[in-house]
């Protein structure tokens, strides 16, 4: 079982190095690093790595985390002698004994693979835990922000689940080939691997969330304020579910407006206020006006 890691970087080196030291133990058949046209000495860092399994895409801008994972998802499609793809940030770390664990869980019928990522502490990253199902319901939609959008799923307990981050995500490459452009890097940030997942399960692809594998993901303990050109992406792509999905969308429109809602809390609560409410505004505007790529 021929195994190869992908991950997504941008000036982020410190973080890419700590990557890099917790990659290199891995069994992986390749590690394959997306370098986003980092202007951090990321470039020049990379050329001094000596390791036959690694392979840079150097990519002349910065096409954000979508466009990299999707970059690298059709560099490793083409790879015959690869069976399956980790995705994961720069800022991420698997363990050491990933291959020997997902060997231990991998079965039929699941073709995708959610490990459990914790941070620091050990405390499940709320941001990479998946949804038990999409809810499609106005009503569930409705309730969903309100009571947490994942409320079922027992972060330690194995169970079939509707999405998965591109932090810990393990995939068929068989998967991956027909699919690897669904990965819509028009999103820049946010939402493509949710909208990936999305995808992949309406195809009827099982994900299974394997809490077996765990992931450490090197983000705050406590979420502190969130930068408004983050807001802008948040607001944007939600409101590009709507055109991207024509058919069974996975977010209702009241269910948008709330999350919306909660987005606009947030800007006013952040300082500068009236810059974070214009990226909010900016946000809505090119999502209902559908404007996509970067945009910050």
């Amino acid at each position: 079982m021929a195994i190869a890691a992908l991950i997504v970087t941008c000036n982020r080196l410190d973080k890419l190095k700590a990557c890099w030291a917790a990659s290199v133990r891995v069994g992986f058949e390749r590690i394959v690093i997306v370098d986003n046209a980092s202007d951090d000495g990321t470039g020049a860092w990379l050329a001094t790595l000596d390791d036959p399994r690694l392979h840079v895409l150097s990519l002349p801008g910065n096409i954000g985390g979508a466009g990299g994972f999707r970059q690298g998802a059709r560099y490793l499609a083409g790879q015959r002698d690869i069976d399956w793809v980790v995705f994961y940030d720069d800022d991420a770390a698997p363990p050491p004994d990933l291959i020997e664990r997902f060997a231990s869980v991998q079965a039929t019928p699941w073709r995708a693979y959610c490990c459990k990522v914790v941070d620091g502490r050990g405390v499940p990253c709320r941001m990479n835990l998946p949804y038990v199902t999409l809810p499609q319901s106005t009503l569930g939609d409705i309730l969903a922000p309100f009571v947490g959008r994942r409320p079922r799923l027992d972060p330690s307990h194995a169970s079939t689940v509707g999405s998965f981050s591109f932090v810990g995500l393990i995939l068929d490459n068989d998967v991956l080939r027909p699919t690897c452009d669904a990965i819509d890097d028009s999103l820049f940030l946010y939402f493509d691997d949710l909208y990936y997942a999305y995808d992949l399960t309406r195809q009827g692809i099982r994900i299974r969330y394997s809490p077996e594998i765990v992931f450490t993901h090197d983000v705050p303990a406590a979420p502190g304020a969130l930068p408004p050109w983050k807001i802008y992406y948040l607001v944007r792509n939600l409101i590009l579910s709507r055109r991207r999905f024509s058919s069974r969308p996975p977010y209702s429109i009241p269910s948008i407006v709330l999350r919306i809602a909660r987005y606009a809390l947030t800007a006013i609560r952040q300082t500068p206020r009236g810059t974070a409410l214009r990226y909010l505004y900016r946000g809505v505007r090119d999502g209902v006006q559908g404007h996509t790529g970067k945009r910050h």
